[in-house]
């Protein structure tokens, strides 16, 4: 399949991307412990093949069932495992309105618990579907749009389906059921552009036109989804040259690409001036919004970086506000001065935080919470990194020796996003914390060290940079990128020119992280 060699570029990044969600939650993220289904389908990303007897023989036999009629006795036969992929692979190269209607049948199906691996599954599906060319498909795919581009690789699913035919017309639809699916789906294949997703995408799914679309078919109403959309446009219009030298060997993609991109060239004043006005928009409509647009329009406040306190306060005033913690994120960019004293005051009246400092340091988190689901303690500390005093610092001090490491590497990670108040005092604790027993807390505490300017630390962080291990090259990138490590600027700056062109790539895309953050910084 096209798509499927085209990803091959950029692999590393999408191993990145899937062992990174697995270590935040704590599961195994070496290689050798994902899922046979996991390893089958980066073997095929890499080049490998699939058993072409195996797919004849396959497709022979569906076909015989599928002439006498027996669809059931094909989709009973169609389990997960590591014949999944070719099983779908026969049923699309026998490209029949059967064959179609049982691979949408199969996007209802929950195939497996480990999400990596259903991830895998949806994209076989996806890929299938759009190599029969089923428009008739379209709605299906959006159906489980929800479900199959939140988890990781879900860019992937997404990408395809923007690159269905008639994808377009639900953008001009979008306050129906399926339109709005199709905002989030195409959101989540912009927003892959930047995590591995290849630049083909750009011209195969036409973006410009369906940026274009989207734009002319705006109604007076500001629409948090389509606002999240225009931003991810304008971060690929930044990124554009990168992604252009990436199509160099394929003069016909890359002009294909440059016409896109000259469509979107066309907008971005209009699109600049649209998320200037859109914050206060955003936040007039939030308070009378349902619960749910609320969680839209906060990630919009979010892309946007935008000074929302006066609109967002109101919210975590509410018993049980369901989006507390992407609330307190939105937070962390504003400037109001009555955030941080009324977050302090919400975990001064909950939690005992000198008693809980008082107690040994655990390695491992416990099984249950330590603290109740109704605070959320970790996102509180996680947003004062935005909001310097000398109350605040005394704050995460406090919270840096608390006995659960959970808390611990929020207040840990909070800490050199400013110059100290109490140097000494900060310092003393991010050495304290960098041989904590807990190895996140360990990376936090040195990442805050190289925040601060370090020596001992911005040298790990360079030898890591230089390992002949691509993965541990890869992971520190991302680590520069997320910890906002901008003393390594230089150092990332040489990954550009680096033979990989992976780990170009990366380093280009940490780049340009920075500098986004850095700028929102400064205004």
């Amino acid at each position: 399949m096209q798509f499927v060699t085209l990803v091959i570029v950029l692999l590393p990044l999408l191993l990145a991307a899937a062992l990174l969600w697995v270590r935040r939650r704590q599961e195994q993220a070496l290689r050798d412990e994902l899922s046979p289904i996991s390893r089958q389908h980066i073997d095929l990303f890499q080049g490998g093949q699939l058993s072409e007897s195996a797919i004849e023989s396959t497709k022979a036999r569906f076909r015989d069932l599928l002439e006498r009629g027996e669809v059931a006795a094909v989709e009973s036969s169609l389990r997960p495992g590591m014949q999944y992929v070719v099983q779908v692979r026969a049923l699309t190269e026998l490209g029949t309105d059967d064959a179609g209607r049982i691979l949408e049948r199969q996007l209802q199906r929950r195939l497996s618990d480990d999400q990596i691996e259903q991830a895998w599954y949806w994209i076989d599906l996806a890929n299938g579907l759009r190599a029969l060319g089923r428009v008739q498909s379209l709605p299906h795919l959006l159906r489980c749009a929800e479900a199959a581009s939140d988890p990781p690789l879900g860019q992937f699913f997404a990408a395809e389906t923007i690159c269905f035919l008639g994808f377009s017309g639900y953008l001009r639809q979008f306050e129906t059921p399926l339109g709005r699916s199709a905002l989030r789906v195409l959101h989540r294949a912009l927003e892959g552009l930047r995590f591995g997703v290849p630049p083909n995408v750009v011209a195969e799914a036409r973006v410009g036109e369906l940026i274009e679309t989207l734009w002319d078919n705006r109604t007076e109403r500001i629409d948090p989804l389509a606002v999240r959309i225009y931003a991810e446009t304008l971060r690929l219009l930044r990124r554009a040259p990168n992604a252009e030298s990436m199509l160099s060997s394929e003069p016909a993609e890359q002009e294909a690409f440059s016409w896109q991109m000259s469509r979107l060239t066309a907008l971005e004043p209009t699109l600049t001036d649209f998320l200037q006005e859109a914050p206060a928009l955003l936040c007039q409509r939030l308070p009378d919004a349902p619960v749910e647009e609320q969680r839209d329009i906060l990630q919009a406040l979010l892309d946007l970086r935008a000074e929302a306190g006066e609109a967002v306060l109101p919210l975590l005033a509410q018993p049980h506000y369901p989006h507390a913690e992407l609330a307190l994120e939105v937070l962390t960019w504003s400037s109001h001065p009555r955030i941080a004293p009324l977050l302090r005051e919400w975990v001064l009246q909950n939690v005992p935080m000198v008693r809980r400092a008082q107690y040994r340091r655990r390695a491992a988190p416990p099984r249950r919470p330590s603290i109740p689901a109704t605070l959320p303690y970790g996102a509180i500390l996680r947003t004062l990194r935005g909001h310097p005093s000398p109350q605040t610092e005394a704050f995460l001090l406090l919270a840096a020796r608390d006995w659960d490491p959970t808390i611990r590497l929020s207040a840990v990670g909070s800490l050199g996003w400013w110059e100290p108040l109490r140097r000494p005092d900060v310092l003393r604790t991010l050495q304290d914390a960098r041989r904590d027993p807990n190895a996140d807390v360990r990376q936090a505490a040195r990442a805050a060290l190289a925040r601060l300017g370090e020596r001992q630390a911005l040298a790990w962080f360079r030898q890591t940079l230089t390992s002949e291990d691509p993965q541990r090259v890869h992971d520190t990138i991302q680590t520069i990128s997320t910890e906002n490590l901008t003393l390594l600027w230089p150092d990332l700056d040489r990954l550009v020119d680096a033979e990989d062109p992976d780990v170009a790539h990366h380093a280009r895309e940490a780049l340009e992280r920075l500098c986004e953050d850095m700028n929102y910084r400064h205004n």
